[in-house]
């Protein structure tokens, strides 16, 4: 296959990858930058790709794997490292300033306090579309595993939502 197959296959989930790998790294400059690596080991192993209709959820696993690697050499970096990004300033785009506003900041403050196993996995399903297998195979746990973690993060939501409800309530009483 070629790399103009591969942005035939890319442009349509180009959307989708993009939000999940913002999702992930939680910073609008560093989620391009792994976007950008994800895209070129895509690109790279265009060849391993079996199914061309599965294109989404074989791309979504290169993005996670990759994130997951860039935290694997993160947590061997120096003390100093991990302090200065945890520090580092987050620039926000105009179109996430825009999503970021009152209840939406109350939600994504909500997704935050769920753990992380549980926010990707909802995140997939929920915010992506993702079924529990493709979901799973992005993952790289069994369907099962996924299930139980969207249960889990869905129903810690809905323990959450009275708060964001009168959150919200109140925001709109401010205005």
């Amino acid at each position: 296959m070629t790399s103009a197959t591969f942005e035939t296959l890319v442009t349509p989930h180009l959307t989708d990858l993009r939000r999940f790998a913002l999702h992930l790294e939680r910073d609008p400059v560093r989620g391009d930058d792994l976007l950008q690596h994800a895209l070129e080991r895509g690109l790279k192993r265009l060849h391993q790709l079996r199914d061309p209709g599965a294109f989404k959820g074989w791309m979504s696993r290169i993005v996670y794997t990759t994130w997951l690697d860039s935290r694997r050499k993160k947590s061997e970096a120096p003390v100093e490292q991990q302090v200065l990004e945890q520090r580092r300033v987050t620039v926000y785009s105009p179109e996430h300033a825009v999503a970021d506003r009152r209840l939406g900041g109350h939600i994504q403050a909500a997704l935050d306090r769920l753990p992380a196993s549980q926010r990707e996995a909802v995140w997939l399903v929920d915010g992506l579309g993702f079924k529990f297998g493709e979901a799973a195979e992005v993952m790289g746990v069994p369907p099962g595993t996924v299930a139980s973690r969207v249960a889990r993060a869905r129903a810690a939501l809905e323990q959450q939502g009275a708060t964001l409800c009168a959150a919200a309530t109140h925001d709109v009483d401010r205005t």
